[in-house]
């Protein structure tokens, strides 16, 4: 009859030890806010506080002049630096051209690359620069202003420029082109903007 009072005896002694061992593993793993974890010296950052990353070729242009805001847009669609910012990144300031109560943010970033592509260039940690970035109206962009098939304070250009892209080692030289389209009352933002040009 021994036997069971020994085991009722040791039940407690090992839920005892096995509280303490408990509550002495969360006190030696428990910092305070306060105190960074890791290695001492070494800062990491959390990427909920991290601000999103942007390229001064992004930034929109407060302005009433339509052809200098498709020059600006054109610009940003077509400059990246992939060990600088994310797809995202890119996505969301494209979009601050648009006007965010219409379908036009959605359209101002279909002339960036798609998901696939935008991988395969941070493989190479690619970048790429616009210059010699030009807007003139043809003919046909004049026709539908004359028309007016267009809305008021609207304003289309084709833009073309020069882009440099730079992968690893190897460096492009590529002409771009699109035809883009403002409205501007006064202040511009986007339109809308295609990379079908008609020759």
């Amino acid at each position: 009859m021994k036997s069971p009072i020994r085991f009722k005896a040791v039940v407690p002694v090992l839920v005892v030890v096995g509280v303490i061992a408990l509550v002495w593993t969360l006190v030696t793993r428990w910092q305070s806010p306060d105190e960074p974890s890791g290695t001492p010296g070494v800062h990491g950052t959390t990427i909920p506080s991290e601000p999103p990353a942007e390229l001064d070729a992004w930034r929109r242009p407060t302005t009433t002049d339509p052809r200098e805001f498709a020059i600006a847009y054109a610009r940003a669609i077509w400059t990246y630096d992939t060990t600088r910012h994310s797809y995202v990144d890119w996505q969301n300031a494209v979009t601050v051209f648009a006007d965010p109560a219409s379908a036009a943010p959605q359209v101002a970033k279909s002339l960036l690359p798609q998901w696939p592509e935008w991988d395969q260039l941070q493989s190479y940690k690619a970048r790429a620069i616009a210059t010699s970035i030009t807007a003139e109206i043809t003919p046909d962009l004049a026709a539908m202003v004359n028309r007016s098939q267009a809305p008021n304070g609207w304003h289309a250009y084709v833009v073309r420029g020069k882009q440099t892209v730079i992968r690893d080692t190897d460096t492009r030289f590529l002409d771009r082109q699109a035809a883009v389209a403002v409205v501007c009352t006064p202040l511009c933002r986007f339109w809308s903007a295609t990379s079908q040009v008609a020759p």
